[in-house]
């Protein structure tokens, strides 16, 4: 027997052929080896102690592979995601192995059919993007054909309608009931469908071919199958041709047209001109063989015999393609006839056109004698005459031509452009036309000269001469001097008024001329100086002919200067004014008011002017003013007012400036003044001096200090003495910090808190007091009634002394309980202790008023109670409690 090494390196050592180790034989020999290591093993029943280290080993060894791999499989079967990817890596190959399956299409098609309903219903616009190749190229076909067979039966109408044939088939078409394009078809329409061919799309083999008597061809299976050669060839070979095919083809006389069908196509061929219809009775007799014979052509692999009967359909369309020729004879005569007639015609239009021409012919010549035209083309366009070209607007005009000259005016196209002739006879006329030359003026051509002769106003002179200048380089001279001026007197009558209005100082002429029979007279006037007017009318001329305007100024010359400040200034009966060279000097007397007046005038002469002497004028207010100075500087002194400023004028005084409301009234030291007040006009804007007198004065009515306290200037600062109670003092200390920076310190050191004193110490000695109850009572305990005699009296000692020292008493009574029993029943009877003891001091003369009740229960203990033999903190606890306040008084 070999030993257990032996037997495991065998199993473990791999076999030829054998690609895996047997690992139940392996476990069962491991598990053995273990047992006669460790007998112990033996006595358990699963043979596998836990937590035995080699043993773990021993099973990682045996099946771990097999661990890792249900581990992996686990992860992937609870993780969706990673399940739906390992699927989907699958499922592609699994549908492909089953396709051979038919149970796979019955579970497949109500999952398929909805999904495509629920797509479509969603976005239909997927569903038309599938069948827009499939359904457009057909519809577009059949608009095609009919658009086609429509333009056919119009053309064949209008071909017939106006001849001895086509007035017989209008006859018949009103006789049987069918439109004319109907007949003319029936009987003019010469085609024949020659052979037909059934061709089974997919291999291209021919299932069926019908020929015409008449008709000669070639092999029909070697025709079938280069007609589908073809086809593959277009479609291979042009981009977008990949689901069409070829449906007409044209050789000639021969036509070839193509219907394809689901599993055959129909292919006729025709000779002549066939009609559009054709393609419908195709396309029927196709979809009847394919509704007829469905399963046949589906299955078909070359063999015949399940078809024989299509050739039936197919020779109705043979049958179905013969008409009668129409005779050739009336044809020819028809034929020759309209040769005649068009010979006819044409001899008669010839002529026609020969005299016309004549016509045109002879019209341009007298176009172009006319001056002031000059024609730049002439033909003939679109079947009319055309001619253009230059025209004087003052030359002839080429319509009135035409009509002289018997041409129709429909038969021409004219276009003129303007312009200006240069020729004399055409100066001549513009200037006849512009001027318009009085009956004393003639206007004639001497060589390249316009002579004008005679007399005229000076306004037709200088229209004249104004068009001689601007007459444009190489146009004839126009020569005015042979015409007599009819205004020489009257202009040399304006000339001599302009030089005396020159003279007139305080006007300057900027503008003087005659134009248009009138005198235009312009510049500058003092409005002191003369009037033109006035002396327009000395001199004799009429204001009627005379256009003026004068612009407003000031004249500096010294004479205008005086008048003016006369004129601005009225002086008094006591001022003088009179001229001294350069300058204007005033004398006399005068009061204030003139006087401020004539020096503001004196101030603002322009540059260039006179100077103004004002001294030699005496101020007649001089008292007056001296009186209001020295007001002014005693309003000055005043405190609490500020004199922002002070001026007499017109005869008054102006004051103004601010003022505190505290300060002394500036009105009051008028009269001591002794100025009139109705003379003055004073405007003070009020504001808070910082003068120590007015910072105290608001002070005391802001504070309203009580009587034990006064205010006294120290230097810069206000000093406050005496006793007052507390809030007061925060108060004037609030008050004395928020005084604007300038004004006087307030300083509050030396007020004495009231409650530091006697009131104080009373206060002190009744907070020290308290009323003390038994366990769960609202009365107070026995021996209380002392006690509450004492805290009444000084209570009521208490409150005459504030009021004394003017202040409001306030006492809270505050009840108490000890730690036993509920917090809520506790809470009620602290409140109902200190109601007891204010009903208690009410009767002892106490003002209920003063006294305020509050309860805190057990939450404001003296004394820890909570165990057992703290009886005496409990009755601590027990009590109502005294708290005073002191408020000022209003």
């Amino acid at each position: 027997m070999s030993t257990s090494p032996d037997i495991l390196e065998g199993l473990l050592r791999p076999h030829s052929g054998d690609d895996a180790i047997d690992r139940k034989a392996l476990a069962g020999l491991l598990i053995e080896i273990a047992q006669s290591l460790k007998p112990e093993l033996r006595s358990q029943q699963n043979g596998v102690r836990p937590g035995d280290l080699q043993l773990e080993q021993l099973r990682t060894l045996l099946v771990g592979r097999e661990i890792e791999t249900l581990s992996r499989l686990t992860g992937v079967v609870d993780d969706p995601e990673r399940l739906a990817a390992v699927i989907g890596r699958v499922l592609p190959t699994a549908i492909a192995q089953a396709t051979s399956d038919t149970r796979m299409g019955h579970v497949l098609a109500p999952v398929m059919e909805k999904a495509a309903e629920s797509s479509i219903r969603t976005n239909p616009g997927t569903l038309v993007n599938i069948l827009y190749p499939t359904i457009v190229p057909a519809i577009r076909k059949s608009i095609g054909e009919t658009i086609d067979e429509t333009f056919q039966r119009l053309n064949q109408t209008l071909k017939y309608s106006l001849t001895w044939r086509g007035l017989k088939w209008r006859w018949e078409a009103w006789r049987t009931g069918s439109s004319f394009a109907e007949v003319v078809l029936k009987h003019t329409l010469v085609y024949q469908v020659e052979h037909v061919f059934l061709v089974h799309r997919h291999t291209g083999l021919l299932i069926a071919h019908v020929a015409a008597a008449n008709a000669v061809s070639q092999d029909p299976q070697l025709v079938s199958s280069m007609l589908i050669a073809i086809q593959d060839f277009v479609r291979d070979s042009f981009t977008g041709a990949e689901h069409q095919g070829l449906d007409s083809v044209r050789l000639g006389e021969l036509r070839l047209w193509s219907e394809p069908g689901p599993f055959a196509a129909l292919v006729a061929v025709i000779r002549g001109d066939p009609p559009e219809g054709l393609h419908d009775t195709m396309r029927d007799t196709l979809s009847r063989i394919h509704a007829e014979r469905h399963h046949a052509l589906e299955s078909f692999d070359g063999d015949s015999a399940g078809l024989g009967d299509v050739e039936a359909r197919l020779r109705e369309l043979v049958v179905l393609g013969e008409h009668e020729p129409p005779r050739a004879r009336l044809a020819r005569l028809v034929i020759l006839t309209l040769v005649l007639l068009l010979l006819a015609i044409a001899g008669a239009w010839a002529a026609r056109w020969w005299h016309n021409q004549q016509l045109w012919e002879g019209y341009l010549e007298r176009l172009r004698a006319e001056p002031g035209i000059v024609i730049t083309e002439a033909g003939k366009r679109d079947g009319k005459f055309v001619v253009s070209g230059l025209r004087d607007p003052l030359a002839a005009d080429p319509q009135a031509v035409l009509r002289e000259a018997a041409v129709n005016p429909d038969w021409v196209v004219a276009s003129w452009l303007p312009y200006q002739s240069l020729d004399p006879q055409s100066v001549l006329r513009r200037l006849k036309a512009s001027l318009d030359p009085p009956p004393s003026v003639t206007l004639a051509i001497a060589g390249n000269r316009i002579v004008a002769q005679g007399s005229a106003p000076r306004q037709w002179l200088d229209r004249a001469n104004d068009a001689a200048q601007t007459l444009p380089a190489g146009a004839p001279g126009f020569d005015l001097a042979g015409v007599r001026n009819e205004d020489e007197a009257d202009e040399q009558q304006w000339r001599a008024y302009v030089a005396r209005l020159r003279a007139e100082p305080g006007i300057v002429i900027t503008k003087a001329e005659a134009h248009d029979g009138k005198f235009l007279l312009s510049g500058l006037r003092d409005p002191l100086a003369i009037d033109p007017l006035v002396l327009m009318v000395a001199v004799g001329i009429d204001p009627e002919r005379v256009t003026a305007h004068f612009e407003p100024y000031e004249a500096l010359d010294s004479q205008s200067v005086l008048k003016r400040l006369k004129a601005s200034l009225h002086p008094p009966p006591s001022v003088t004014l009179a001229i001294d060279g350069n300058r204007i000097v005033a004398q006399g007397s005068a009061p204030r008011q003139w006087l401020d007046r004539a020096h503001a005038v004196a101030q603002m002469l322009p540059a260039g002017a006179p100077g103004f002497d004002l001294a030699g004028v005496r101020n007649e207010d001089e008292a007056d003013e001296q009186q209001w100075r020295a007001y002014v500087a005693r309003l000055r002194a005043e405190p609490g007012i500020v004199v922002t400023r002070s001026e007499a004028r017109d005869g008054k005084f102006l004051l103004s400036g601010l003022r505190d409301p505290l300060a002394i009234d500036p009105l009051k030291l008028l009269g001591e003044a002794g100025i009139d007040p109705a003379r003055v006009e004073a405007h003070f804007e009020p504001y808070q001096g910082l003068d120590p007198q007015f910072v105290l004065k608001r002070l005391q009515a802001s504070l309203n200090p009580p009587p034990g306290v006064t205010f006294a200037v120290d230097g810069d600062r206000i000093v406050a003495r005496g006793e007052a109670p507390s809030p007061w003092i925060s108060r004037a200390r609030k008050v004395g910090s928020s005084l604007p920076a300038g004004a006087p310190v307030l300083d509050v050191s030396a007020v004495r808190d009231i409650s530091e004193g006697a009131l104080g110490k009373l206060r002190d000695a009744i907070q020290a007091r308290s009323i003390n109850f038994d366990s769960g009572k609202s009365l107070p305990a026995a021996g209380q009634e002392q006690v509450l005699d004492e805290i009444a009296n000084e209570l009521n000692e208490l409150v005459k002394l504030s009021s004394t020292l003017h202040a409001i008493t306030r006492m809270t009574l505050t009840g108490h309980a000890d730690s036993q029993g509920q917090g809520t029943s506790n809470l009620s009877l602290s409140v109902a202790r200190a109601e007891t003891v204010r009903a208690l001091l009410k009767k002892r003369g106490v003002d209920p008023d003063l006294l305020q009740v509050r309860g805190a229960g057990q939450l404001e203990p003296i004394a820890d109670d909570s165990s057992a033999a703290a009886a005496a903190a409990r009755l601590a606890n027990r009590r109502v409690s005294f708290s005073i306040g002191f408020e000022e008084q209003p």
